[in-house]
C-alpha cells in the first residue's frame, strides 16, 4: 500500500506540479508593468505554474543582483529589459544555470541568440508604436485641418518624452518628427522635456508649458506613453479643457496622443478626453511568454503563435485606438 501510494504521489506530481517561473522586473512602478505582472500571474496560475516576482526598483544593477542571487538550475526566467548595460551579464548567468529565458520590454538592439540559444524576446516593436501613433495624428489633422489656432503657420506641439538615455524614447519622438516633415506639416516643438514616463512629472512639466506658452498657443500634446498623456490631461482638466465628452459637446479641447493602451487611457479616449493611443496588448504578451515555456522543444514555433517569429524574437503588433471618426466640427470651439 505504501509503495502504491508513493507511485500515485509521484505520478500526480508529474502531472500537476510544474516548475517555478521567476520574473525579474526592471521596475513594477508603472501602470503598464503592473498590468503585465497581473496578467502573467493569472496565466501562470491557470497553467499550474508557481511564479515569483522580483522588483529592481529602476536599478539595473539591483535587477542583475536579484537574478544572480535567486536563479537556479533549469529555472524558467522572465526578464524585463530597460537598459542594455546588464543584458549580456543576465543572459550569461541564465546560460550558466541552463535556464529558459523570455525577455520583454525595451527591444534589445543586439541579437539575443548570440548570447544564449535558450533565450527569447517577446515584445512590441518601437518603430511600430511611433508609426501607428502618427497614423492617429494624421487622421486627426485630416479631420480637422484648421489646427493652427494662433495662425502662426505652425502646429505648436508639446512633446512629453520618457527616459533621456532610453532608445525607445528617441525612436518614438524622432519617427513622429520625421513623419511631420515627410508629409509637409510645419511643426513648432514647444518642448522636448524628459518626464521618465511618469504621470506626476508630466503633470508638473505640462503645467510649466502652459504657464510659459499660454494654453491658446498649445495645439497638440504628443506623449511617449499614456501615463504622461494622462498627466497632461489632468492639467488641462484643471483649466476646464479636455473635460469628459469635450470632443462631442463643443467644450474646449487640445488633442492629446499616448502610447500603451492602459486601462485609464482607454477610458479617457472613450470619454472624449484623450484623442487616441496605440495599444500594447499585455495579455497577448503574457500569453506568448507562457506558450514559450510550455512549448520549449517545438522546432517550428511559428505554427504555435499567431505572430511573426524570427531569430527567437516575436513582435506583437500595436493597435490604434481613437474616436476620431465620431468627433464633430464643434470640438475646436472655445
Amino acid at each position: 500500500k505504501c509503495i502504491l501510494a508513493l507511485i500515485f504521489l509521484l505520478l500526480s506530481s508529474s502531472v500537476y506540479a510544474k516548475e517555478e517561473i521567476k520574473a525579474f522586473f526592471y521596475t513594477t512602478n508603472s501602470v503598464f508593468m503592473d498590468h503585465v505582472k497581473t496578467t502573467l500571474s493569472k496565466m501562470a496560475k491557470q497553467r499550474n505554474y508557481t511564479i515569483s516576482f522580483f522588483d529592481g526598483d529602476g536599478d539595473p544593477k539591483k535587477q542583475y543582483d536579484q537574478l544572480r542571487n535567486h536563479i537556479s538550475i533549469g529555472d524558467l526566467v522572465v526578464i524585463s529589459i530597460s537598459e542594455e548595460e546588464y543584458l549580456e551579464k543576465m543572459l550569461k548567468a541564465a546560460r550558466e544555470h541552463d535556464a529558459r529565458v523570455v525577455l520583454f520590454g525595451s527591444s534589445p538592439s543586439a541579437n539575443i541568440a548570440k548570447y544564449y540559444d535558450k533565450a527569447w524576446y517577446v515584445g512590441f516593436e518601437i518603430f511600430d508604436s511611433a508609426r501607428k501613433q502618427f497614423s492617429l495624428i494624421s487622421k486627426y489633422l485630416s479631420r480637422f485641418p484648421r489646427y493652427d489656432k494662433n495662425a502662426n503657420g505652425f502646429l505648436d506641439v508639446v512633446f512629453l518624452q520618457g527616459r533621456e538615455n532610453e532608445f525607445s524614447t528617441h525612436v518614438r519622438t524622432q519617427v513622429i518628427v520625421e513623419s511631420f516633415e515627410k508629409y509637409g506639416i510645419k511643426v513648432n516643438p514647444l518642448s522636448y522635456n524628459y518626464d521618465d514616463y511618469s504621470y506626476s512629472l508630466a503633470y508638473d512639466d505640462f503645467n510649466e508649458q502652459l504657464r510659459k506658452h499660454g494654453i491658446e498657443n498649445i495645439e497638440m500634446v504628443i506623449s511617449n506613453n499614456d501615463s504622461m498623456a494622462l498627466g497632461a490631461i489632468k492639467a488641462l482638466n484643471e483649466r476646464k479643457y479636455n473635460r469628459p465628452h469635450s470632443f462631442f459637446n463643443g467644450h474646449r479641447h487640445i488633442p492629446v496622443f499616448g502610447v500603451d493602451g492602459i486601462t485609464d487611457a482607454l477610458r479617457s479616449v472613450d470619454a472624449g478626453m484623450m484623442t487616441g493611443t496605440v495599444i500594447a496588448d499585455y495579455s497577448a504578451l503574457s500569453r506568448v511568454i507562457m506558450m514559450i515555456f510550455q512549448n520549449a522543444n517545438s522546432e517550428d514555433f511559428q505554427k504555435i503563435v499567431w505572430y511573426k517569429t524570427e531569430e527567437r524574437t516575436i513582435f506583437i503588433p500595436y493597435r490604434e485606438f481613437s474616436k476620431i471618426k465620431v468627433y464633430n466640427a464643434h470640438s475646436h470651439k472655445r
